[in-house]
């Protein structure tokens, strides 16, 4: 009877992290927006005007409070992607490939003063966030699923 009691328990385990995981499903416009948001900010610093970069970064800061706000209101929680097990690797992945745009793009502007090279890490840094945040997104439902 024990045993029967523990597979019951067991499974409503396992039925419980499966539905977690199926609400934890990003919306489709959610790493778009993210990677437009990024794109946006190292433009802003290719250009290199201060009013350009200020402003650039309260549009950022602005839209990615409303991108978490958004994303908890739909799903009920927030997964920092720096805490999220073996599905972090994507986020560190997304962190590394946006500061090395970054520091593309401030260098071609510093050293050879073009600003070609930020539109051009705009545009990698955009499809890499969403490209990067959906296999995140598998990621975390897998490791969630997987009970760890």
């Amino acid at each position: 009877m024990e045993s029967e009691e523990l597979g019951m328990h067991l499974a409503a385990l396992r039925s419980g992290r499966s539905a977690a995981a199926d609400r934890l499903v990003t919306p489709w416009w959610y790493h778009p927006i993210l990677g437009l948001l990024v794109a946006g900010l190292l433009v802003a610093y290719g250009i290199g005007s201060r009013w350009v970069v200020g402003a650039a970064l309260v549009v950022f800061f602005a839209g990615v409070a409303a991108l978490v706000t958004a994303y908890r209101n739909r799903t009920g929680v927030w997964v920092s992607g720096f805490n999220a097990g073996g599905a972090s690797r994507w986020a560190y992945a997304l962190g590394a490939l946006i500061l090395a745009c970054f520091a593309a793009a401030l260098a071609a502007r510093y050293v050879h003063h073009t600003a070609w090279a930020a539109w051009a890490g705009g545009v990698v840094a955009a499809v890499g966030t969403v490209l990067i945040g959906r296999r995140f997104d598998v990621a975390l439902r897998e490791r969630i699923r997987r009970g760890e």
